[in-house]
């Protein structure tokens, strides 16, 4: 069995295969404050509630964008499954031919993802990943990761507003009935569903417009959820992308 890990800002995901097929999936918060020893307590009582063998796991692959989070989990995973995991970096065998200006900036989830929607959907395509931060990136029909947007995420914008806005509650990140809202909290939610909604579109429109194709549109990530059922454009909903794509990297780097 691989086990798969996705580092990011807020939480950390963490996926089972045997063969092609996911058997379990589970996340945790990320913390800068954890030790190894803690995140091995935390695997060993997932392992446990899924009735999971550490002792089946032959291989594991980490994509990190918390370059804090990296020795920690590298300990961990040494630890309890005595394997040194892969890490999504430099050097490693992905498929995709990253064609911005500095490619060791491009996030691990990013190439991950981009690997998974090739594969899957083929090319060209635009993949948004909605997270902590919202990434638009472009893969052309010859492979080639060209660039992308990245903007804010829901819950991180709101967060600022909420914080500078004495008389604004946090609202729950849910579409109001209409998208005039008829109170302080149904504009917000307006905002967050509606504007984001609005806002990826946009966006979208514009990355087809300038790269001149019709590329397939491949929607994933945790707060996707929120908006994917208000977007105009079409897409494909992925929720289990960068986890495939984590999968596909570890086995051209066998």
């Amino acid at each position: 069995m691989l086990l798969c890990i996705d580092i990011g800002n807020t939480n950390v995901f963490l996926g089972v295969y045997e063969g092609n097929k996911l058997v379990a999936e589970f996340s945790m918060t990320s913390s800068g404050q954890q030790t190894a020893d803690e995140v091995v307590i935390k695997l060993m009582d997932v392992f446990n509630l899924y009735k999971l063998d550490p002792e089946e796991i032959e291989g594991v692959i980490i994509a990190s964008v918390v370059p804090r989070l990296d020795s920690v989990f590298e300990k961990a995973i040494r630890k309890f499954f005595r394997i040194t995991p892969l890490f999504v970096g430099p050097g490693v065998k992905s498929g995709i031919h990253i064609k911005t200006d500095n490619p060791k900036q491009l996030g691990a989830d990013i190439l991950a993802g981009a690997v998974a929607a090739y594969h899957k959907y083929g090319a060209p395509a635009i993949i948004i990943d909605m997270g902590t931060a919202i990434t638009l990136f472009y893969v052309s029909e010859n492979k080639e990761l060209l660039g992308g947007v990245i903007t804010p995420g829901i819950r991180i914008a709101y967060s600022g507003l909420f914080s500078k806005a004495a008389k604004l509650e946090e609202v729950r990140a849910e579409a109001p009935a209409s998208v005039i809202g008829k109170d302080t909290a149904t504009c917000i939610q307006s905002g967050m569903v509606f504007g984001t909604a609005a806002l990826v579109d946009g966006l979208i429109r514009r990355m087809k417009a300038e790269v001149g194709t019709n590329p397939a549109v491949v929607l994933t990530g945790g707060e996707a959820v929120i908006v994917k059922d208000h977007l105009e454009e079409e897409f494909i909903y992925d929720r289990h992308l960068v986890m495939d794509g984590l999968r596909l990297i570890y086995h051209k780097n066998e």
